[in-house]
């Protein structure tokens, strides 16, 4: 798989290479931010700059799906990585845990994408085409988001600092993952496709994991 290769319809070309800019830049980002200390002014900066740059990637990533042969991977692969991006990015601004409108309005939107990749999958496995465990993988994660995000609605407790900023990392770690595999889905390195999407998970799921048990410890030395 190349993004680059291949025919394209004339509108294609510049959303193309929109969508691909807007990638280097999120992807470049995403792994400058792992090294920055955290809260500063630097890190809000660069890390509104990485929202608008994950929201390109998905309002390109949206026609270019349905334009000429219509790849339904990419386009629900597509909102589930907007998802991360976007309510990481809103963890980190509302005090409150994020529980607007627009907060629901996104739980919904990836509980939709995680059913359109179950039905993908199963498209998939029907047709022995192996991309269904990608698929399936995809849906299991952006379904426990959202039913996480339903649950979190309906606390009625206030969300500890500390809660809500592993919370933050989880969400933005994972839309990093989500550049990644689009990145190296491009270098196709494996020849199993379904291998090429999964594989960065196996790197980064561990950094995940990393931030994740530092800001406990740091909850849990307050305590």
């Amino acid at each position: 798989m190349n993004l680059i290769e291949g025919t394209y319809l004339a509108v294609e070309k510049p959303l193309l290479y929109i969508h691909i800019f807007s990638g280097f830049l999120s992807l470049s980002i995403a792994y400058l931010l792992l090294f920055i200390k955290k809260g500063n002014k630097l890190h809000k900066k660069l890390g509104i700059i990485y929202v608008y740059g994950m929201t390109t990637i998905f309002l390109t990533a949206l026609p270019m799906s349905l334009l000429g042969e219509v790849n339904v991977f990419l386009f629900v692969v597509a909102i589930f990585s907007f998802y991360l991006a976007f309510s990481g990015f809103r963890q980190g601004r509302s005090r409150q845990g994020a529980k607007d409108k627009i907060d629901k309005a996104l739980s919904y939107f990836i509980l939709f994408a995680a059913l359109g990749l179950f039905f993908l999958a199963i498209t998939l496995f029907l047709s022995h085409d192996t991309m269904w465990i990608t698929a399936t993988l995809f849906g299991t994660i952006s379904l426990v988001f959202g039913i996480k995000d339903q649950l979190r609605f309906r606390s009625t407790e206030k969300p500890n600092y500390f809660d809500r900023t592993n919370l933050h990392l989880i969400l933005m770690l994972s839309a990093t993952i989500a550049t990644t595999t689009a990145f190296w889905v491009t270098i196709d390195f494996f020849s199993e496709d379904w291998l090429n999407w999964v594989s960065p998970n196996f790197v980064l799921v561990p950094v995940i994991i990393y931030f994740s048990r530092r800001e406990k410890l740091k909850k849990n030395q307050l305590q």
